[in-house]
């Protein structure tokens, strides 16, 4: 008893020995840009969004319409699965840290017959198992760090996905908006067309203008009309886009902005906050942190994967030569200490590891990268934002003084003094300026929720997601 005792201090004195030897990898970040302000000026009156940053432009309609994505999505309930799955993921990691408990009963009769000779037998026996594997080099524990890293990831993933559903919605809720927006402008136009054309007939039938003159009236008459079916059916398949969105079918799903018009959005001022601010503030790169994280815990298994296995075990048993009763047991009890090392492999571990490290170093790559695209989406956001609304200050300019330059060529066309031609210039020019007007706010709405985008749309990594 004494040597046993002697010979497993000296085995466990060698494993803790071992143990010593074992190596933390640090962490690599990637090189970060270091800039302090964006290229683009920042913008009067702006606030930082929230995480519900869509209520801020006004609209009854895209509120209901997000919240109904977010019910009815089928990608992003299928993202929502995936996160589950990884959150079962880390327990299944998880339980390797614990001992695991095995028992196995039997009861049993055997019958032999030797050359006329039968002999029965009956037997019962009952044994409880434990067996724990020692985490002496952190193998298992790197385990369930890389799937709590994949989950936190597999988390964020949910997170961006939901602010890119909501991107997504409320930017063709927008166009469905522009596209009503377009169909109403050009039929105004037809209108303004159809009465030039009351106008010119009459003066035909008067002989104040010549039959050349109706058909150019009519003609342009004839091209507002055609103008309105591409709009229509642009309106219709965009409708059908946001219904998908939604998770509805697009078979019966109406979408109506009622009396509120694209122009009547309120067109909110985001702050873009610092550059470096997007590293906590974007749900995509607090993703591809931790899946660099969850590469540096398979990168640290990978290389315990060298060094021994230890494994306790304890076994307690009981059996009898009686059936379904362990009546007067023949008692059992042991334990044992398995050391465990792989000496050949053919080079399998030694490629799992350059495997691993190879991973690694992309994923830091990846990560740089996402950063680079995220500080581009968001100056470029804002670029866009104050050009659209420079642009559409000087267009409502333009369209107010073509819609007055129409009324009083049409004036001077009633009385005598212009040419029709100069009147059906003057229309053009008008439905120009009101179709691009429209244009322009779309875009600087688009804009708005491209930059919300960029900033994470209010998302900020929490001390719970770290």
């Amino acid at each position: 008893m004494l040597n046993a005792c002697i010979r497993t201090v000296v085995v466990t004195g060698i494993i803790l020995a071992l143990a010593g030897c074992a190596t933390t990898v640090p962490v690599e970040q990637p090189d970060l840009p270091a800039a302090d302000q964006w290229n683009a000026p920042p913008m009067e009156s702006a606030q930082a969004p929230d995480q519900q940053w869509w209520q801020a432009f006004g609209s009854e309609q895209l509120n209901g319409l997000i919240e109904q994505a977010f019910a009815g999505s089928p990608d992003l309930a299928a993202t929502a699965e995936r996160v589950f799955q990884a959150e079962q993921q880390v327990r299944v990691a998880g339980s390797s840290l614990f001992p695991s408990l095995n028992l196995n009963a039997s009861t049993g009769e055997r019958a032999t017959d030797d050359g006329g000779s039968e002999s029965r037998s009956e037997s019962t026996s009952a044994n409880l198992n434990v067996s724990y594997e020692l985490d002496l080099w952190g193998r298992l524990a790197a385990s369930r760090d890389e799937s709590e890293a994949g989950y936190r990831a597999t988390v964020f993933e949910y997170d961006s996905a939901r602010l890119s559903l909501a991107s997504s919605v409320a930017t063709t809720w927008f166009r469905l908006m522009a596209l009503e927006e377009q169909l109403r402008v050009a039929r105004e136009n037809l209108a303004i067309a159809e009465r030039t054309e009351d106008i010119v007939d009459a003066r035909y039938r008067n002989g104040a203008a010549s039959r050349a003159e109706l058909l150019r009236q009519q003609t342009e008459v004839l091209n507002q009309r055609a103008s309105l079916e591409p709009v229509a059916l642009e309106y219709r398949q965009t409708r059908s886009a946001l219904a998908v969105l939604v998770g509805v079918s697009p078979l019966d799903f109406e979408a109506d902005a009622g009396t509120q018009s694209l122009m009547d959005l309120t067109l909110p001022a985001v702050d873009a906050g610092l550059p470096s601010d997007l590293l906590t503030r974007r749900p995509d790169l607090a993703s591809a942190e931790a899946q660099l994280q969850a590469a540096d815990a398979n990168l640290a298994r990978a290389r315990a994967a060298w060094l021994p296995s230890v494994s306790l075990g304890l076994n307690a048993g009981a059996s009898t030569a009686n059936l379904a009763s362990l009546a007067n047991p023949v008692e059992t009890l042991g334990w044992t200490i398995t050391l465990a090392q792989s000496l050949f492999d053919g080079g399998e571990r030694d490629a799992q590891t350059a495997i691993s490290e190879s991973r690694r170093r992309a994923l830091v790559e990846d990560y740089r990268g996402a950063i680079l695209s995220a500080l581009q989406e968001t100056d470029d956001a804002l670029d866009r934002l104050q050009t659209s609304e420079r642009r559409e200050a000087l267009q409502q300019t333009v369209s107010e003084r073509a819609g007055r330059t129409l009324e009083l060529t049409d004036l001077r066309y009633r009385a005598g003094s212009d040419e029709l031609l100069t009147l059906l210039d003057a229309q053009r020019t008008l439905f120009q300026t009101r179709e691009q007007l429209v244009q322009l706010r779309l875009t600087r709405l688009q804009a708005t929720v491209d930059l919300y985008r960029a900033v994470g749309g209010g998302w900020s990594q929490t001390k719970e997601d770290e």
